[in-house]
């Protein structure tokens, strides 16, 4: 009778058990960063698809709101008259037409008083819902931008008997006596919107002849 030969099994040595350990955190660990980094660039591809999100709709209302540009002045809470187009601290006031009202629906013009202004690093835009104002009344608010660091415009003037140029306030200086419904318009108005990460928007807008002059 044959006795049947025993084989003896070889096991892993400790050594081998850490060094296999030891390659599988390290797949771990590289798997767990590539994640970790695929995570981070989807959500700053996100936040940038937000911001330029943020600027178009802004840019959309700027241009809206400028190229509509008339020389209508309005009434201030005191009935004093204001001028169509104004600067204002940080910001600038105009008289807008091509406000919406499907079928006179609303008992309201379609010119709009708007503002831009720049506080807390937010530019903000408000509208009134009537041209002339009364004591109390509030205008409708909203932030368009945020993160902003400054925000300039400038006005495209050319006086009588004088050279074209750049203003940094309006009306300008030379206008003052004139009556706000015989105030000309800027030639054009130049808006430049810096933000805190030092990239910005620039643009120029084109302005239409005062039909009341």
């Amino acid at each position: 009778m044959k006795i049947a030969a025993i084989k003896s099994v070889r096991g892993f040595t400790l050594l081998e058990v850490v060094v296999a350990i030891a390659i599988l955190a390290g797949i771990f660990v590289v798997a767990l960063e590539t994640f970790r980094a695929a995570s981070d660039g989807r959500e700053r591809l996100a936040e940038e698809a937000t911001r330029l999100e943020a600027r178009q709709r802004a840019l959309t209302f700027l241009t809206l709101d400028f190229e509509q540009l008339i020389a209508r002045p309005v009434r201030d809470a005191l009935g004093d008259y204001q001028p169509a187009l104004m600067s204002l601290d940080n910001g600038v006031a105009l008289t807008r037409l091509g406000w919406a009202n499907p079928f006179d629906l609303r008992s309201r013009s379609q010119m709009q008083r708007v503002e831009y202004q720049l506080i807390d690093n937010q530019l903000l835009r408000r509208y009134w819902p009537t041209l002339d104002t009364m004591a109390g009344t509030e205008p409708v608010e909203s932030v368009l931008l945020e993160d902003v660091d400054s925000i300039q415009v400038r006005y495209l003037y050319q006086p009588l008997n004088g050279d074209m140029a750049w203003q940094e306030i309006w009306p300008d200086p030379s206008l003052l006596g004139v009556e706000p419904q015989l105030l000309p318009l800027p030639k054009s108005i130049e808006l430049e919107i810096i933000f805190a990460d030092g990239s910005f928007m620039h643009r120029y807008f084109r302005t239409v002849t005062n039909i009341w002059q």
